[in-house]
């Protein structure tokens, strides 16, 4: 396991010094160990801090989960100006078991595991004075685990299951059937849900709370009912709702707001990942991913910069949606003097703006994982599956009506509410309906990929053909139609190396 992989050269290493005795025997005392560090209430403090820090690296959502997922959806293209060709291949469709673009998220995500499963496993050894507090770190740790697993199982299906610290250990361990997966991400996701605080200060902005595992749970209850068929609509429909009720959280009269540097830590964001714009460390890669190279961003290699939607996505907006507004632009000025003010020929994202603009220093613009009204399209989408199609309109028209106000007290005519204009309410369409407003809303969210996924579990056949008719590519690039075993990611073959136990997914 990737976990593990210092082991390979700890084992040996430690048979060699034994052979030295005891006289080599030393207690050390001037750098942590597992051994010498969980001791103190501090110590689980630190641990459980290092446990959310896999989520803004490249592995996940600073770098590769991302971009792989952006680029393989019908909503994002690759920046015809980029010249790195190596990263094309997830718009292709061309990943396999060696590129880090669909393997780095199999290491980010078991980081995470086994930092939870330490925290799990010597937190309650700990003497702690105040006991609420030992709880909410465990807690803390399942929400993190628990949202691991869910996203595993949604990339990879089966994955192997480690719970314990000493699973972590073993070479040889067999993916567990993703059914056993998802009932395990439940599992913590619930129990973490009991004892986890309904907000934290802007000092701990980023770190879980009551309404992250309540969206969690709905999103997985969402994505077991779609793709898995497993018929949980009423699981998803009611831990919405109870984000929706809490009176915790609520949407921003104006869209773009949710996303300034200046509304750090706002209503709308549930569940996020804090963007200092002090370091790298601290901070997300937004502007390396999105902003322009026409207005010199990136142009020092290294950048990817795909903030650039498709043709389709880009003109399926109805006329005039404040959301199209703020979340592209199509010209601007650099900060480089000898570039000035440009025209580009394509739009790019613009929706996460940097006080610094992108360069001078890392963005300050936080990335949301789950926001307020994507719990509202939730509801929707559950309730429509159930029959309650009236209902689900009902709530499909709050995100509308949000977006109607623009920058707060605007009344723009678009986009209506649906079923005013002569819409059909079956469930097909509506579902239609729900799909598309969740491509514009959580828009360059990381969601569409996901979305495409699972909508074909319902309805066989889509995931190829909505890609093959949104997103074209021209020959020689491969058509997605029989490329469907490309919708489960592959095993990494460095993991394949080390765990015997384990096995390849089809077709790879």
């Amino acid at each position: 396991m990737t976990m593990t992989n210092s082991k390979l050269w700890i084992a040996p290493l430690a048979l060699a010094l034994a052979a030295c005795g005891d006289m080599l025997t030393e207690t050390p005392k001037s750098f942590p160990t597992t051994d010498n560090f969980y001791k103190t209430p501090a110590d689980i403090r630190s641990a459980t801090l290092a446990a959310y820090q896999p989520l803004n690296t490249g592995d996940l959502y600073n770098w590769w989960l991302w971009l792989t997922t952006d680029l393989a959806s019908d909503q994002v293209r690759m920046n015809p100006d980029e010249p790195n060709f190596g990263t094309y291949h997830p718009e292709f469709l061309l990943w396999d078991a060696t590129n880090s673009s669909v393997t780095a998220e199999w290491n980010g995500f078991y980081n995470i595991i086994f930092r939870a499963n330490l925290v799990l496993g010597r937190a309650p050894n700990v003497p702690f004075p105040d006991e609420t507090e030992r709880l909410r770190l465990l807690a803390e740790a399942k929400f993190l685990r628990g949202y691991s697993y869910f996203m595993l199982a949604k990339l990879y299906d089966d994955v192997p299951l480690l719970v314990t610290e000493q699973d972590h250990a073993n070479f040889n361990v067999a993916r567990a059937p993703v059914a056993q997966v998802e009932a395990q991400a439940a599992k913590d996701l619930t129990e973490a849900e009991a004892d986890l605080p309904a907000a934290w200060s802007l000092s701990n902005l980023g770190r879980a709370t009551k309404g992250a595992a309540e969206m969690s749970l709905a999103d997985l209850y969402l994505w077991r009912s779609s793709f898995r068929k497993s018929g949980e609509w009423q699981q998803a429909a009611d831990w919405a709702k109870k984000v929706i009720d809490s009176g915790d959280w609520g949407l921003n009269n104006d869209y773009l707001s949710t996303f300034l540097p200046a509304n750090h830590g706002n209503k709308e964001m549930i569940f996020l990942l804090p963007s200092s714009g002090i370091d790298g460390r601290s901070s997300m890669n937004i502007g390396c991913l999105i902003l322009p190279r026409v207005l010199g961003f990136g142009t020092g290699g290294g950048c990817e910069v795909i903030g650039q939607p498709t043709l389709w996505h880009y003109n399926s907006y109805l006329a005039g949606d404040y959301r199209k507004a703020v979340t592209y632009r199509t010209s601007g000025c650099s900060t480089d003097p000898h570039i000035g003010c440009v025209d580009s020929m394509y739009p790019n994202v613009y929706k996460y703006r940097p006080t610094n603009g992108g360069v001078g220093g890392p963005p300050d613009t936080d990335f949301p994982l789950y926001r307020y009204a994507e719990a509202i399209l939730i509801h929707a989408e559950a309730q429509n599956e159930l029959g309650n199609t009236p209902v689900a309109v009902q709530y499909l028209n709050m995100i509308r009506a949000r977006a109607r106000k623009g920058t707060g007290a605007e009344n723009r005519p678009e986009p209506h509410d649906y079923g005013t204009a002569g819409e059909p309410m079956d469930q097909l369409a509506v579902r239609n309906a729900i799909y598309q407003e969740r491509d514009w809303e959580l828009a360059h969210e990381g969601k569409r990929w996901f979305d495409l996924v699972r909508r074909e579990g319902l309805e066989p056949g889509y995931w190829a053909s909505t890609i093959q008719q949104h997103d074209p590519k021209p020959p020689p690039w491969p058509s997605p139609f029989g490329l469907e075993y490309k919708m489960r990611w592959p095993v990494p073959l460095t993991e394949l190396n080390v765990d015997r136990a384990l096995t390849q997914n089809s077709g790879y």
